[in-house]
């Protein structure tokens, strides 16, 4: 299964809401790629204090995208897709704690 846009649709966004307050160091993606590589750009946003934060970009997502930063702290997260040659087809968001920053 995969979330994906309209057609014609090749920038979006995607909040997440957590009911509590999550920590992670690691960002992970994933495209459907029975549908090809379609995303071209992405950002990651994390909510602080009711302001948006750019917390990671990055170019293309493919098979498995981590995008590894500081240790956060949210309760929202926001994915937006800058750029992507078709519609996006994105099949995983994961967020991980790495365990070396577990203190």
């Amino acid at each position: 299964s995969y979330w994906a846009t309209d057609d014609g649709v090749a920038a979006a966004e995607v909040i997440l809401d957590f009911a509590e307050p999550i920590t992670f160091n690691v960002v992970g993606l994933r495209e459907f790629l029975p549908l090809g590589q379609r995303v071209e750009r992405i950002a990651i946003d994390v909510d602080r204090n009711g302001d948006w934060t750019e917390y990671a970009q990055a170019t293309a997502i493919g098979n498995r995208r981590l995008m590894r930063g500081e240790v956060c702290k949210t309760t929202r997260l926001r994915l937006r897709i800058r750029e992507s040659c078709v519609p996006p087809a994105i099949s995983e968001l994961g967020l991980f704690l790495d365990p070396g920053e577990v203190g």
